[in-house]
């Protein structure tokens, strides 16, 4: 399309690459998704690239695949980030200007600026920021401090850490695929973005995206990001369970968990292999109970856990595991709920382990669509500031034939009066 913006997301998963392409109209009105590949992933083994050649030939096949579909040329992607080097933190910054002031943006930058010195390391990068409970002098929190006036400003500043060397190491694959690296979300961040609605941001909710190898759990309240974690706890867990108590082929134990395996009298039927259903359920809740263990822990060194008034929200494509979601069900002690990401045209029945694909287009169309308002703003002041120029050029040229209208009555005038000033003086020296 023309003037159409188009742009690539890459999901770098320890079960799968996946791959995304979505355009944007030159209004910033219609999104759509053009294309989703998803190739299995190799040479990365519980968020640790074991083997860049080989994991970074799995995302030129992915960037192969989505090429052929849309005829587009995919150089540049935004990369989604997960892992367990991820470090969440908070801490209250508070400022004496000496005298009053009024707060700005760059004393907003400045609680961040001061926040990052203090609870970031020199190996570490930032990646996420947020800001709560700023407060003014001794008053109470408020949403937006700038435009108010005070001595003391303060507020709780949140800050999300990753290893620059992880990071790093990622980085070069993907730069060994071919491609450049235009932006980096958060995962547990993107998958929020795309599965969240504001009303559960605002009430309180703990969003678990499960993948292949790690677990992410971001928790939200009054439509802030308050806290986040990860676990190497996934899927591949579950499938090396049941191969290791069943003497099973990854695919085997796999199909079991998809349920796609043949079931006839309470046994699952692989081959020649009999399993008993509910001995396999068992061994799947025990292995859920761990997650149980996870998210609960996280929930309670957060500190939020009387804030989480919608409970918990699952996503990722592990959370499709009915007795996985049932047993957490029952035993986590929150109301719990599965959710897909937001449909988009182009793929209208979105599966949960897109959500982080999806969630990193939202958020960088938003930018894109936001970019193309203020320049039409711009355009439109521009414009408007034409016309009035124009209207006060006119108003000035026809003053100015009014002056010189006024200027020659007034010449005539006076010529006039010149003129019967003679006359009469000549009629008056007839008289001398």
């Amino acid at each position: 399309m023309e003037n159409s913006i188009n742009k690539f997301v890459l999901d770098i998963g320890n079960k799968n690459v996946k791959l995304l392409a979505g355009e944007l109209d030159g209004s910033g009105e219609k999104l759509k998704v053009l294309s989703y590949a998803q190739v299995k992933t190799q040479g990365m083994r519980k968020n640790v690239i074991e083997n860049p050649i080989v994991l970074s030939e799995c995302i030129k096949e992915a960037v192969k695949l989505v090429q052929d579909e849309t005829h587009l040329t995919v150089d540049k992607v935004s990369l989604g980030y997960g892992g367990t080097n991820i470090f969440s933190r908070t801490k209250n910054i508070k400022i004496d200007f000496g005298n009053e002031i009024t707060i700005t943006k760059k004393e907003v930058e400045k609680l961040f600026e001061i926040a990052k010195q203090e609870l970031g390391n020199p190996d570490e990068e930032l990646l996420e920021s947020e800001i709560y409970n700023a407060k003014v002098n001794n008053g109470g929190p408020t949403k937006n401090p700038i435009g108010m006036t005070g001595r003391f400003f303060q507020a709780d500043i949140h800050l999300i850490f990753i290893k620059k060397d992880d990071l790093n190491e990622l980085i070069e694959t993907v730069h060994r695929a071919d491609l450049e690296i235009e932006s980096i979300t958060l995962n547990a961040y993107a998958a929020a973005r795309a599965t969240l609605k504001d009303e559960d941001k605002k009430s309180g909710v703990a969003l678990i995206d499960i993948g292949g190898g790690t677990t992410d759990i971001i928790i939200y309240k009054n439509n802030k990001l308050i806290y986040t974690k990860s676990l190497p706890l996934g899927g591949n867990h579950y499938v090396s369970d049941l191969g290791y108590i069943y003497n099973l082929t990854p695919e085997e134990a796999q199909s079991i968990i998809e349920k796609t395996a043949s079931i006839n009298d309470g046994k699952y039927i692989l081959k020649n292999k009999r399993l008993d259903v509910k001995a396999v359920s068992d061994a799947i809740n025990a292995r859920s109970t761990d997650f149980i263990n996870f998210i609960r822990n996280v929930i309670d060194e957060s500190g939020f856990q009387g804030y989480l008034e919608k409970g918990i929200f699952l996503t990722g494509g592990v959370t499709k595991m009915d007795d996985m979601f049932g047993w957490i069900n029952i035993k986590i002690g929150y109301p719990v709920t599965r959710v897909s990401p937001l449909k988009l045209e182009g793929i209208t029945n979105p599966s949960p382990e897109m959500s982080v694909c999806i969630g990193i287009l939202l958020e960088i169309m938003e930018k894109e669509y936001l970019e193309i308002k203020r320049q039409e703003k711009a355009k439109l002041e521009k414009l408007n500031a034409m016309k009035e120029k124009t209207t006060s050029d006119s108003i000035q040229e026809e003053s100015s034939k009014n002056t010189e209208v006024e200027t020659t009555n007034q010449d005539e005038t006076n010529e006039k009066k010149e003129s019967l000033l003679k006359n009469l003086k000549k009629l008056f020296s007839n008289f001398i």
